[in-house]
């Protein structure tokens, strides 16, 4: 018997958000335990693995016939103990990881026979023809090497509120996508600086940093910052980046030695799959602008952390005047030094965001809320 951990993330298949859930191995039966649901008993014999599987490595499990949920356990003792109490799922994996590959190098071939021109055009519709374990591949390699051993932020209260604003952002959403949001104390640099960013990963992961909500002035803001990465996800921006960036060469990579995951771990593959251009961050600002006005939030929230960004970017006074007189040396050294500008906020991109009639109603937060969710690091 597995002792329970509440770190494990499930997802329903029904609802756009993870749940934390207990997971424990009792009688034959993967038992999934949920605060205020009843348990979940998956038979060990219909229990598929996703990812994972090795000493250490995260676990993603999925029950064989059910393609919406998904079990995740961080890497550690319970994953290691699933493993050991069914060992069978190790041999199921690799009957079906052999026969991905098959898909894969498919896949991946017909897109080399239709050329660079088409990975260059077509990104985001040849994005949906990447399997789930390329894509969980690249996204694992990319959260590694951004969070390395960042500090995860999850005080009740304060994800309580963050799932709140989540849940009041996807009412705005007719078919939102699937995905998960977390909360981590990034910091770079020899002074540690807190790190103001939220980006959106391969797979339908979202990372808010702690710098992020320490810097929003408002529930509105996150809610804002919120409706843009899922803009990134609906519309499949970081799994585009894989297709246009990295092309068939890295692709095919996965399958020879794991190099993709060490060339993701680069600054510049990093930047590569981040940052993304001036056209799908105008998609992601329309899809956010339509859900929120769906969700009768203001998109004023939006303007001004971007107004926030901006101006940490280019300075007041003599320091934005230095900034634009060295705009060509800082266009070069600045993905080394602001790793984490994904979002620039120029002053196109503010005026196309524009209050909406009535502001936001009903407030999203009440104010012990909003408290609780500044407090999410505590």
């Amino acid at each position: 018997m597995i002792t329970p951990t509440n770190n494990a993330e499930f997802f329903d298949g029904a609802s756009a958000m993870a749940r934390l859930v207990h997971v424990r191995v009792q009688d034959g039966f993967l038992v999934i335990s949920q605060t205020g649901a009843a348990a979940l008993n998956w038979p060990l014999k219909d229990v598929e693995m996703v990812f994972g599987g090795k000493p250490g490595q995260a676990l993603r499990l999925k029950r064989r016939g059910d393609h919406g949920s998904r079990l995740t356990l961080p890497e550690g003792s319970a994953a290691d103990a699933v493993i050991a109490a069914a060992p069978s799922i190790l041999s199921g994996h690799k009957r079906r990881f052999w026969k991905g590959v098959g898909i894969s190098i498919a896949v991946v071939l017909g897109i080399g026979l239709a050329g660079y021109a088409t990975l260059a055009v077509a990104p985001q519709a040849l994005a949906r023809f990447i399997p789930d374990d390329v894509v969980n591949s690249f996204a694992d390699g990319l959260e590694k090497s951004v969070i390395k051993s960042s500090k995860r932020c999850d005080a009740p209260a304060g994800q309580d509120a963050l799932n709140k604003i989540a849940r009041r952002i996807v009412s705005g959403a007719g078919n939102p996508p699937t995905f998960s949001l977390r909360v981590f104390d990034i910091r770079q640099g020899s002074n540690k600086k807190k790190l103001v960013n939220a980006f959106a990963l391969p797979g339908g992961r979202m990372v808010f940093s702690a710098g992020l909500i320490e810097k929003a002035g408002s529930a509105d803001e996150v809610a804002g910052v919120l409706a843009h990465e899922l803009g990134h996800v609906a519309l499949r921006h970081p799994e585009a980046a894989i297709v246009r960036v990295y092309g068939m060469q890295m692709l095919l990579s996965l399958f020879t030695a794991g190099q993709g995951a060490d060339s993701i771990g680069s600054i510049a593959g990093i930047l590569a799959v981040l940052q993304y251009s001036r056209t799908a961050e105008s998609e992601a600002d329309a899809y956010a602008v339509e859900v929120m006005e769906k969700a009768q939030v203001d998109p004023k929230g939006l303007r001004t952390f971007f107004a926030k960004l901006l101006q940490k970017k280019m300075g007041t006074g003599t320091a934005k005047k230095k900034s634009e007189e060295n705009a060509s040396l800082q266009k070069r050294i600045e993905p080394f030094t602001d790793l984490f500008s994904t979002h620039p906020g120029t002053d196109e991109r503010i005026a196309r965001l524009k209050p909406r009639a009535g502001g936001t109603q009903p407030a999203i937060l009440s104010a012990a809320e909003w408290r609780a969710l500044k407090a999410i690091c505590n």
